[in-house]
């Protein structure tokens, strides 16, 4: 462990995704970081997207990864699969990203794919505000990730997704920005 990584042990992370898509013109790629420091990992991410070019969206776990989950995962991905022992990094963050290795509560992430203000009144109406942790600006809309509720009436809503374990947006990054 370098010294500059936290010296404590957590039972979950979170995980940093870079991605390039094809509706930005871009040929699909990916980029993952498990969180140990969000400000310098965020940072780091950021600066590799502006190093590589294109545009890039930044998004981080909806739900916490399960930290010894994942390392049994792997345990036995390493037994069946003893030549990826040379990129045991990349199958780290996939034992993470696994739907098992969820800790604690699953909470849902709503895609909101609009910015008309009459739509997000409906919305708004449909949901209980209770249920919602965090709300998040999106370039096209809004995501809110919510406690786990009965979903079946906001999901009438023609603009309106659910994923049960996303990743909601943090930023878009461009290699032409200063």
């Amino acid at each position: 462990m370098a010294n500059h990584e936290k010296k404590d042990y957590a039972d979950s992370v979170h995980l940093l995704m870079a991605f390039k898509r094809t509706k930005d013109g871009e040929k699909a790629t990916c980029m993952r970081v498990v969180i140990k420091d969000e400000p310098i990992d965020l940072a780091l991410l950021e600066y590799k997207c502006k190093l590589l070019g294109g545009i890039w969206r930044i998004h981080k776990t909806v739900n916490a990864r399960d930290t010894k989950k994942a390392m049994r995962y792997l345990q036995h991905k390493m037994i069946d699969f003893p030549e990826g022992a040379g990129f045991i990094d990349s199958l780290w963050r996939t034992a993470l990203l696994q739907p098992e290795n969820i800790y604690g509560e699953k909470n849902f992430l709503l895609d909101v794919d609009t910015e008309n203000p009459m739509d997000l009144t409906e919305f708004g109406g449909r949901i209980d505000l209770f249920n919602v942790i965090k709300e998040i600006k999106t370039p096209k809309g809004w995501h809110f990730i919510t406690r786990p509720f009965d979903t079946r009436d906001v999901l009438e809503l023609p603009y309106v997704s659910l994923q049960r374990d996303g990743y909601y947006f943090v930023k878009k990054v461009e290699e032409n920005e200063s």
